[in-house]
């Protein structure tokens, strides 16, 4: 007769997390402690499915790539200057100077917007190229030989690097943070209104589009200071242990691979299980997006469909509709399918889109047009301010109900998802 789900297995879930924070440690994208951490999870992997059914696939990345628009202060800078240079010009040089101040303002939200927002590779090419992995599990009900549908369990193996507003302002976060974002766009709306004088030979419209001191003070110092000092601790792994982002789902995808091992009638009939923890979220979904890549061809003919787990760490579970940053649909097949799931399991789940700051691994799954979704057991902005990204993201952070309750709806998710 087939077990059913326990907290023992949340138990196994929150040891190996808690092995993994002892052992190793911190792990930021393409470092050696981010491979040591998949190394620790290709061992229980390879303990429930065989040696032979664990592989790990090898990318590279410019890791320091996706927080590029973050980094780029001397563009901000340089477009500033040259705005209050422009007034104290006259001729062909207003011209030069109020159109590169306004070419280098438009830079940065540009940037912003496709690398960061929306984890295009717009920059990589100008930084330096590391190595990352994903690793891969496999499971198959015993005999089975033809698959005709392909289920994913993932999560991310990384860790953040330390977000530096969050650990010293805490709720002040929010408020720096909407200080960024009004200084970037205040820095194109005044060089805008600058050049459009410029068009008209009206030096009042031109004193108008000049950055003067007030703005200087706010918004525009706070949000250079912001973008300067975004993160900190990108050394020997970094500062942030990440037990609840994203180990916290690694151990989901073992203990499942440990249970399904145990109790293959639960696995539908002609299907494969995939259990995957991917490299480098954190830095732009680089390990998912390079897996979807990779594979793109057998995961159109198996019909994938993803479940991604991200931060378990509170009971109510709540299941994306969108992905990366609120600009991708998640299937609403798929999203209906696990909600069903979460009902059988009896367990709490609430459906919400995601909004800027949350992208996940099911984001290139979604955006190739396959069915994914997240699983996200976090409570905002509560548990946001308290860890997360933050030093004391430690396995103290974790419980056992959160985990049992992702275990129980995964478990009701598969076994029906394959009929």
């Amino acid at each position: 007769m087939a077990e059913s789900i326990t907290p023992k297995d949340a138990q196994y879930t929150l040891d190996l997390v808690k092995a993994i924070c002892n052992e190793v440690g911190p792990g930021i994208a393409a470092s050696l402690q981010e491979r040591q951490r998949a190394e620790m999870i290709k061992v229980e992997l390879e303990a429930h499915l065989g040696a032979e059914n664990v592989s790990m696939e090898e990318f590279s990345l410019a890791p320091d790539a996706n927080l590029s628009p973050l980094s780029s202060v001397p563009f901000m800078l340089l477009a500033v200057l040259l705005n209050i240079t422009t007034s104290h010009l006259s001729g062909i040089w207003q011209w030069v100077t109020s159109t590169a101040a306004l070419a280098f303002s438009i830079l940065v939200p540009v940037l912003f917007i496709l690398e960061f927002i929306l984890s295009y590779e717009v920059t990589d090419a100008f930084f330096p190229k590391k190595k990352s992995i994903n690793l891969i599990g496999t499971l198959r009900k015993p005999g089975t030989k033809n698959i005709k549908r392909l289920l994913i369990l993932s999560g991310h193996h990384d860790s953040a690097p330390e977000n530096t507003w969050l650990r010293f302002l805490k709720y002040g976060f929010f408020i720096i943070s909407g200080t960024f974002l009004i200084g970037l766009f205040t820095i194109v709306v005044k060089n805008i209104i600058q050049l459009i004088g410029l068009i008209l030979n009206n030096p009042s419209v031109v004193r108008l589009g000049t950055i003067g001191w007030v703005l200087l003070i706010y918004p525009i110092l706070p949000s250079i200071i912001y973008a300067m000092f975004f993160t900190r601790g990108k050394k020997n792994g970094g500062n942030v242990p990440g037990a609840v982002d994203n180990l916290s789902a690694c151990g989901i995808t073992a203990a499942m691979s440990r249970f399904l091992t145990k109790n293959p009638e639960y696995i539908p009939e002609g299907t494969e299980i995939r259990f995957i923890t991917f490299g480098s979220e954190e830095v732009g979904l680089r390990g998912s997006q390079r897996y979807v890549a990779r594979h793109l061809d057998e995961l159109k003919l198996l019909d994938a469909r993803t479940l991604n787990y991200e931060m378990v760490a509170h009971p109510e579970i709540i299941i994306l509709t969108s992905e990366i940053h609120g600009t991708v649909k998640n299937s609403p097949e798929m999203v209906k399918s696990v909600a069903e799931a979460a009902q059988r399991a009896g367990v709490p789940y609430r459906l919400l889109p995601a909004i800027i700051g949350t992208a996940g691994d099911a984001g290139p799954f979604s955006r190739a047009g396959f069915k994914a979704t997240t699983l996200n057991p976090f409570k905002a902005p509560q548990q946001l301010v308290a860890f997360y990204h933050q030093k004391w993201d430690t396995p103290e952070r974790l419980s056992i109900e959160p985990l049992f309750n992702v275990l129980k709806l995964t478990l009701e998710w598969i076994r029906n998802d394959g009929d």
